[in-house]
C-alpha cells in the first residue's frame, strides 16, 4: 500500500479507480486524497463490512439493488453491467466445439447452493466441469468425477469457446438479477448459455433466440439435454447471443461510458464555479393585453444571459440528485419514459436548453440511452454540445422541425409549449416527428378558466407564460390522432386553479401499455 499510495502521490491522477473495494480501507482511501481529484469504487460482491462507502466519490456496481442501496445511502452510484473484451477471440482461433456441456467457475464451499444445483444437473446430463473448489468435494459426489481440474485466463476462454453448451448460475447476492462475468465471457466465446432466469436478463440478451434460461435444475437439464440433440438449433441461439455480447455488451463501450461518467464528475466543481448564481427563475407574473409584443417576448429564451444562469441552477440540481436527492420532476420524466423509449430506442428532446435530460436520464434509467436534443437557442445548444460531445444536438425552432415524419419513436416537449404563443405549430410538429408516444413535460394548466397568456421576467429576462385550459390542450393533441396514455401532477393548488402536470399520449394505433401507477 506504501507503493501504492507514493505512484499516486506522484502522478496525481485525476482518477483513482479501486477495481477491488476489499483493498479500499478508510486509511487508503485519506492517504490517497489530498493527491487526486476523483476516487471510484467498483463492487458487484458481498459488500466488505470495514468499508466506509461514503468516502468514495462515485461507486459502480453491476447490480441494481447495490446501485439502489448506494443512492438511498446519499452516494452517488451508476448501474453498469459486465462485459466481454473480444479482443482475446483472436488468440482462441477457430471454433471446433468438441465439449458438449460445460461448466467452468467455482464449485468451492461459499456457492453451496450452486453445487446442489450442478449435482442435480449433472445426474441428467454429460456436464464436464473445470473450477476451484473440489478439493473440499466429498469423495461422493458426483461433481468431483466430473471435475477436469482449474482453469484461468486463456485456458478458461478456451473451454468456453470449444464447449457446445456451458452452464451459468448466480451467486445468492446476486438476487433478482443477471450479473456475473460469464454471462458475457460464454457467449463472447461463442458458447451457448444456459443461464438461471433473472428479471434482468431480457434487457441483456433474447431469452430463447440468444441465451436459454431455466428455473429449476430439472427445466436445466431438459434443455440441455434438447439441445443436444439439435445441435443446428444450439449453434444458431450461439451465434446469436455472440453478436449481441460483441455489438452490446463489450468492453470498449463500456469504457467510453465509464470515461464519461468520470468527466462529468471531474467537470463538476470547475463548473459550479465558473457559473456563479442562478439569479431569480420565475417572478413578476403579469397578465398580457392584446397591445404586448408577442414576437419579442418568444424570441426571449435566445438571450444570451439565460445560458449560464439557466445552468447555474441545473449543476446545483444535479448536485442535489447526486447525493440522494431526486427532484420529483426529473423521476416523472423518467417514468413516463421507461415504457415508451425501450433501452435502445432512439429519442427526441425539444427544448433541451443546455441538454441536462441526457445526463439525467441516464442516471435514473440505469442505462445509456440515444438521445437527441432541440433548441432554438444557440447559446444553449452550444453549451449542450461543450458539455455533453458524445450527445446529438440540433438547433432548431420546436415549430419547424428538420426531421421527416416519423423520425422518432418518442418524443418529449419539455416545458416548452408554455413559452410559445404558436403552441398549436410546435404540437403539430411534434406528432409529426413521433412514431409513438410523445411526453409533454412540465406543463402548467387550469380546470375551471380559459387558457392565460402572462409576461413575466424567467433568469431576470422578460418572456412569456402559457397556463392552458387543461381540455384544450388534450384536444389539441387529440386532434392530431393522439389518446393520452397516462397524467402525472405533481402540483395543485385547486383554489387558484392553477396545477403542473406531465403527459404522455400515444398514438391510436399504438399498442396500449399496462402503466405502473
Amino acid at each position: 500500500m506504501d507503493i501504492l499510495v507514493e505512484q499516486v502521490r506522484r502522478q496525481q491522477p485525476d482518477v483513482v479507480y479501486i477495481q477491488n473495494m476489499a483493498l479500499g480501507t478508510p486509511e487508503l482511501i485519506s492517504r490517497l486524497r489530498p493527491h487526486t481529484r476523483l476516487i471510484v469504487g467498483q463492487i458487484a460482491s458481498t459488500l466488505p463490512t470495514f468499508i466506509e462507502l461514503p468516502a468514495f466519490d462515485v461507486l459502480i456496481s453491476s447490480f441494481p439493488h447495490f446501485v439502489d442501496q448506494f443512492r438511498a445511502m446519499g452516494i452517488c452510484a451508476y448501474y453498469q453491467p459486465l462485459a466481454f473484451d473480444s479482443q482475446i477471440l483472436s488468440r482462441l482461433g477457430a471454433r471446433k466445439p468438441h465439449i458438449p456441456f460445460s461448466f467452468v467457475g467455482g464449485i468451492s464451499g461459499g456457492h453451496s447452493k450452486g453445487i446442489e444445483l450442478l449435482s442435480d444437473v449433472a445426474a441428467h446430463t454429460p456436464l464436464q466441469l473445470w473450477g476451484y473448489g473440489a478439493d473440499a468435494l466429498p469423495d461422493t459426489s458426483i461433481l468431483k468425477s466430473r471435475h477436469r481440474g482449474e482453469a484461468w485466463s486463456l485456458d478458461m476462454f478456451g473451454l468456453l469457446h470449444a464447449s457446445q453448451i456451458t452452464l451459468n448460475r448466480h451467486i445468492d447476492v446476486a438476487g433478482r438479477f443477471a450479473n456475473n462475468m460469464r454471462l458475457f465471457e460464454a457467449t463472447g466465446a461463442g458458447a451457448l448459455l444456459i443461464t438461471d432466469y433473472k428479471d434482468n436478463l431480457c434487457e441483456l440478451f433474447e431469452i430463447g433466440k440468444e441465451v436459454l434460461a431455466y428455473r429449476s435444475a430439472g427445466e436445466c437439464a431438459e434443455m440441455v439435454n434438447y439441445y443436444l440433440q439439435h445441435p443446428e438449433e444450439a449453434e444458431e441461439i450461439a451465434r446469436a447471443g455472440q453478436l449481441r455480447t460483441l455489438s452490446d455488451h463489450s468492453y470498449s463501450q463500456r469504457m467510453e461510458h465509464t470515461a464519461e461518467i468520470l468527466e462529468r464528475h471531474l467537470r463538476q466543481p470547475a463548473l459550479c464555479q465558473s457559473l456563479g448564481a442562478p439569479g431569480n427563475i420565475s417572478q413578476d407574473y403579469q397578465t398580457l393585453d392584446a397591445q404586448s409584443n408577442m414576437d419579442t417576448l418568444s424570441e426571449a429564451w435566445k438571450d444570451p444571459r439565460i445560458p449560464q444562469r439557466q445552468r447555474s441552477l441545473v449543476e446545483m440540481q444535479l448536485a442535489e440528485l447526486y447525493s440522494g436527492q431526486v427532484n420529483p420532476i426529473f423521476k416523472i420524466l423518467a417514468n413516463l419514459l421507461s415504457a415508451a423509449a425501450p433501452e435502445g430506442q432512439r429519442f427526441l428532446e425539444i427544448g433541451c436548453a443546455s441538454g441536462y435530460y441526457y445526463e439525467i436520464l441516464e442516471y435514473l434509467l440505469n442505462r445509456r440511452i440515444r438521445y437527441c436534443g432541440v433548441d432554438y437557442s444557440e447559446g444553449l445548444i452550444a453549451m449542450a454540445r461543450e458539455i455533453y460531445p458524445n450527445a446529438e444536438f440540433v438547433q432548431a425552432d420546436g415549430a419547424n422541425l428538420p426531421f421527416a415524419d416519423n423520425s422518432f419513436p418518442c418524443v418529449i416537449s419539455s416545458c416548452i409549449l408554455l413559452h410559445t404563443i404558436n403552441y398549436l405549430d410546435h404540437i403539430r410538429e411534434t406528432v409529426r416527428v413521433a412514431q409513438s408516444y410523445v411526453l409533454v413535460h412540465r406543463t402548467p394548466v387550469c380546470r375551471a378558466g380559459p387558457t392565460q397568456v402572462m409576461r413575466k421576467k424567467a433568469y431576470d429576462v422578460e418572456t412569456v407564460e402559457l397556463r392552458f385550459n387543461e381540455a384544450e390542450l388534450v384536444q389539441a393533441f387529440i386532434s392530431q390522432g393522439m389518446l393520452l396514455d397516462q397524467a402525472v401532477q405533481y402540483i395543485a393548488l385547486p383554489e387558484q386553479d392553477q396545477y403542473e402536470v406531465s403527459y404522455r399520449f400515444r398514438f391510436a394505433h399504438s399498442p396500449r401499455l399496462e402503466l405502473a401507477s
